[in-house]
């Protein structure tokens, strides 16, 4: 009788653990789903236009603690109240901080907007490198000006898309 009272109470209590444990393990899981849902949706702060501005200028200022102070020209692919995704000819090492100066014009409007790289991808069979450069120290003003002309570019887009 003692004998099948703790295997009753030692059953009991694996089947509470097992009840237990599955209940943490689904929950988990729903959390984990809940976070991949939040990137997906959150992957940007800002809306991102894609343009081709040709002829722009990408001054570098500093890699790593070295001033540099030169000027390369790139395009800008892509632009943001954020950051452009810029494609150079140059080859920046990204082991270091690489701070730029990036000038271009936009609907007329002209541009000149401190940032950093944060993201370099290699173009196959091209000499040239895609860099996703994130501005910073971005006035109030120069943010609202720059806002304006993208939203200003996109609906031009879109009424022309309608037409």
């Amino acid at each position: 009788m003692e004998t099948y009272l703790i295997l009753i109470i030692v059953t009991a209590v694996i089947i509470v653990s097992s009840i237990i444990y599955l209940a943490r393990l689904k929950e988990l899981k729903k959390q984990k789903k809940l976070k991949k849902e939040e990137k997906q949706t959150n992957r940007r702060d800002n809306f991102r236009l894609r343009v081709m501005i040709k002829n722009s200028i990408m001054e570098v200022l500093k890699v790593g603690s070295i001033d540099v102070n030169r000027n390369n020209y790139c395009e800008i692919e892509d632009i943001s109240a954020g950051g452009a995704g810029i494609i150079s000819y140059y080859d920046f090492p990204l082991k270091q901080q690489v701070y730029v100066r990036v000038h271009f014009y936009l609907n007329d409007e002209e541009f000149s907007l401190e940032g950093r790289i944060v993201r370099k991808i290699e173009r196959i069979n091209r000499s040239s490198f895609f860099y996703g450069i994130q501005f910073l120290n971005l006035s109030s003003s120069d943010e609202k000006r720059l806002v304006k002309e993208i939203f200003a570019m996109e609906n031009q887009r879109r009424k022309i898309a309608i037409k």
